[in-house]
């Protein structure tokens, strides 16, 4: 059974042969888009389509079909597919927080506990070492004897302490490493330290400025190798990915990250345009190069799926902000994708 806005649809239509538009393909192609794709699309909800139908109807019986009316309802459904990509991208940003927010909930904890459990040993042998070291004194005839049994004991209580000092040290570099690296792609600084880390570079730019670059990264066709390996083939190319983007970045110190899904970024110190451009053409060149096996069930397969990936290489100009470094960075890989990826694309250019 057709719906209110589906029938309106089918009127407009009849309206569109009364006009002697009816050939024209721009405005069918709105017609069919709106009557026969947009239900079958699982990226809006009913609501959301309904909502959809509506609006073009109501922009639809004006029968206004001029060549502006065109372009002014394109734009609207550009608008809807936009505000969904944003909210999906949202979403996505939202689950992966949870997610670090419980990883680092869990590290907290179990740091908490052990040194709480810490300090209940420390006092206890502390106690023990007391009582001990007044028996020796006690039954002690030697001042030597004493001194070598008490320094003895002495000795065994530090090194139990260092020990506890030891596995601390050790659930504190964890939980450093939970809080700053992604949870996914333990090479690279998630996008909480990444924000962190342009804050004090900004910063840093503002009392003596210096060069600096940003590579912005992206696996070409990404959701083709989710669609045709599976999610874990994905996760297994970024994660290959990631080390080689790291091995890079510790070549000139520069700082790693993932900005979102498979966008990935290297942000340089001490780096202007024309350095960092020739820095990621060989990060790229590695990348297409790299022999990944996909891997099911533990066995890795005979064939390598190559993978490759499109930059965008942008640097900080005098008066910008790391905001700009970001977007022309950004805008630079936009280019490179709509130029036939697996390139370096530079800001300007």
């Amino acid at each position: 059974m057709k719906t209110n806005s589906c029938k309106e649809i089918d009127i407009f239509a009849k309206r569109l042969q009364e006009a002697g538009v009816a050939n024209d393909s721009d405005w069918m192609a709105i017609v069919l888009f709106v009557r026969n794709l947009l239900a079958r699309l699982s990226i809006y909800s009913d609501e959301k389509k309904s909502e959809i139908q509506r609006e073009i109807c109501d922009q639809l019986v004006t029968k206004d079909f001029s060549e502006e009316h065109l372009d002014a309802i394109i734009a609207m459904l550009d608008m809807y597919i936009m505000q969904n990509i944003g909210a999906l991208e949202m979403e996505e940003a939202l689950t992966q927080e949870k997610r670090t927010a419980a990883l680092l909930l869990n590290e907290m904890d179990e740091m908490i506990s052990t040194m709480h459990g810490a300090n209940e040993r420390q006092d206890y042998r502390l106690t023990t070492f007391q009582k001990e070291t007044v028996e020796v004194i006690k039954d002690g005839t030697k001042k030597s004897h004493i001194v070598d049994k008490v320094r003895g004991m002495f000795q065994e209580i530090i090194e139990e302490f260092r020990e506890e000092a030891r596995v601390l040290n050790a659930k504190a570099e964890h939980f450093r490493l939970t809080a700053d690296f992604d949870p996914l792609l333990t090479d690279l600084h998630n996008r909480r330290s990444l924000e962190a880390y342009l804050k004090s570079v900004e910063e840093e730019q503002a009392e003596t400025p210096a060069p600096l670059a940003m590579m912005m990264i992206d696996v070409d066709h990404f959701k083709k190798v989710n669609d045709t390996y599976g999610h874990q083939a994905g996760d297994d190319v970024l994660r290959a990915l990631a080390r080689i983007i790291n091995a890079h970045a510790i070549q000139y110190e520069g700082f790693a990250a993932r900005y979102g899904g498979e966008e990935l970024v290297i942000v340089m110190k001490g780096m202007d345009l024309a350095w960092a451009t020739i820095k990621a053409e060989a990060l790229r060149a590695d990348v297409e190069q790299y022999d990944f096996r996909v891997r099911t069930n533990g066995q890795l397969a005979d064939t390598s799926l190559n993978f490759t990936v499109s930059i965008g290489v942008s640097e900080w100009t005098e008066g910008a902000t790391l905001g700009d470094l970001v977007g022309t960075a950004d805008a630079a890989l936009y280019r490179a994708k709509n130029t036939g990826r697996n390139r370096v694309c530079s800001a300007p250019e």
